[in-house]
C-alpha cells in the first residue's frame, strides 16, 4: 500500500480551496490542487485550476501541465463555458470531454523552444509525433529525452520508432536498455519482448532462445500471460516445436483468435493435424455455444444481440478459412507492433513523478 492510500484528499482539496481563495496567484497552489482533485476524480476541478494557473502565470511548469492534461484527459466542454468564470461551481455544469491533441501539441510544441532541462516535454511530445506516426520527428526528439534522463519509457518508443523504420539493430538496442530501466513506475515486460521480436528477425537466434527463457520465467513470476506473445519469437526463428510446446499448454479460451494461424501452422508443420480438427472444432462449437446463450437472453438488448452474433460469425469464419489456408501450406506472418509505453509525466505529482521544478516565467 501506498503512504498516499491512507490520505483523505477530499479533507486536504477543502483546505486547498479554502488557502486558493485567500492566495488566488498563487500558482503553485493552484498545480497541487489539480493534483489533488485528479486523486479524488475531479477532473474538471482540475482542469480548470490548472487553466487558471497557466493564464495567472505563464511558465514552463502552469504550461506544460496544462498541455499535458490536454494530451492525457482531453478537455471539458460545458455548457456557457465561456460566459463563466473558472471560479466558479462547476458541479452546476453539465459538461462533455473531448480530444484536445491540437491543443496538447500547441502547448507543448512551444514550450519545447525554450529548450527545458528536463525530460518529461520531450517525452510527451515524442507520444505525440508517434500518435501522428510521424517516427522520424519522434526520433530526433526522443533522443534529446534521452539524454536529459534515459528512461524506460523514452528508450522503448525510440526502439519503436527504430523498428517501424526498419532499423532493427537500433531498436533492439533501446528496447534492451529500456527493459534494463523497469522497476516500480513501470514494471512492462512489453520492452524485453520487443526486444526478443527484434533479435529473432536479426537472425541472433542464441540470444533470441535466451531472452525467450527469461520472458517466460518472468511472465509466470508476474502473471503477465505473455506465453502467446511469447511464442511467436520461436515463429519468427522457425522453431514450430517450441512454438507447440508453449501453445499447447494454453487454456484457448481465454486467447484471441489471433493467435491460430501460428499454431495451426506449426502443428501442420509437425504433421499434427488432428491437434488443429480437434482445437478448431472445441472453439467454433463453444463459440455457437455461447452465441445462443446470448441470442435466448432476454435481457440483452436487440442491438447488442445482433451485433455479437455478426462478429461471433466472423470469428468461426476466421478460423475455417484459417485452417484451409494452413492445409494450403499459406505460411502466417507475423506482424509483431511493439506497445508504446507512458506513464504519469505531470510536474508536481507527489504520486508519480515526486519532482516540482521551479515555477520561472517564459
Amino acid at each position: 500500500m501506498s503512504k498516499y492510500d491512507e490520505i483523505d484528499f477530499e479533507k486536504v482539496a477543502l483546505h486547498m480551496q479554502k488557502q486558493v481563495e485567500t492566495d488566488p496567484n498563487n500558482v503553485q497552489l493552484r498545480n497541487e490542487l489539480a493534483i489533488v482533485f485528479m486523486e479524488i476524480n475531479q477532473y474538471e476541478e482540475a482542469f480548470f485550476q490548472l487553466q487558471a494557473a497557466a493564464e495567472l502565470k505563464p511558465s514552463i511548469q502552469t504550461l506544460y501541465n496544462l498541455g499535458y492534461f490536454y494530451f492525457a484527459e482531453g478537455k471539458p466542454i460545458v455548457e456557457d463555458m465561456e460566459s463563466r468564470s473558472v471560479e466558479e461551481d462547476v458541479e452546476e455544469m453539465s459538461y462533455t470531454w473531448e480530444i484536445a491533441d491540437k491543443e496538447a501539441f500547441d502547448i507543448v510544441e512551444d514550450i519545447l523552444k525554450y529548450k527545458p532541462r528536463h525530460s518529461f516535454p520531450y517525452n510527451v511530445m515524442g507520444e505525440m509525433y508517434i500518435k501522428k506516426e510521424k517516427y522520424e520527428e519522434a526520433i530526433g526528439i526522443l533522443e534529446e529525452a534521452i539524454t536529459l534522463t534515459p528512461s524506460l519509457e523514452n528508450l522503448n518508443n525510440l526502439g519503436l520508432c527504430y523498428y517501424k523504420k526498419g532499423r532493427l539493430s537500433e531498436a533492439a538496442e533501446c528496447f534492451r536498455k529500456a527493459h534494463l530501466l523497469r522497476s516500480s513506475n513501470n514494471d512492462s515486460l512489453f520492452p524485453f519482448l520487443s526486444y526478443g521480436v527484434c533479435l529473432a528477425h536479426l537472425g541472433r537466434e542464441s540470444e533470441a532462445k535466451e531472452a525467450v527463457k527469461e520472458l517466460l520465467l518472468l511472465s509466470k513470476k508476474e502473471g503477465e500471460d505473455l506465453e502467446a506473445d511469447i511464442a511467436e519469437i520461436y515463429y519468427i526463428l522457425e522453431n514450430y516445436e517450441e512454438v507447440v510446446n508453449i501453445y499447447c499448454k494454453l487454456d484457448w479460451e481465454f486467447y484471441s483468435e489471433e493467435f491460430y494461424p501460428t499454431y495451426f501452422y506449426c502443428l501442420w508443420k509437425l504433421s499434427k493435424t488432428k491437434e488443429i480438427e480437434e482445437l478448431a472444432s472445441k472453439t467454433i462449437q463453444r463459440k455457437e455455444k455461447e452465441m445462443q446463450e446470448v441470442l435466448q437472453d432476454p435481457d440483452e438488448e436487440e442491438e447488442f444481440k445482433i451485433e455479437y452474433k455478426e462478429v461471433t460469425k466472423e470469428e468461426i469464419t476466421f478460423i475455417k478459412n484459417t485452417v484451409k489456408e494452413v492445409y494450403w501450406g499459406k505460411a502466417p506472418v507475423v506482424k509483431y507492433e511493439p506497445t508504446l509505453e507512458t506513464r504519469c509525466y505531470l510536474y508536481g505529482c507527489f504520486r508519480h513523478t515526486d519532482t516540482n521544478p521551479s515555477y520561472f516565467s517564459i
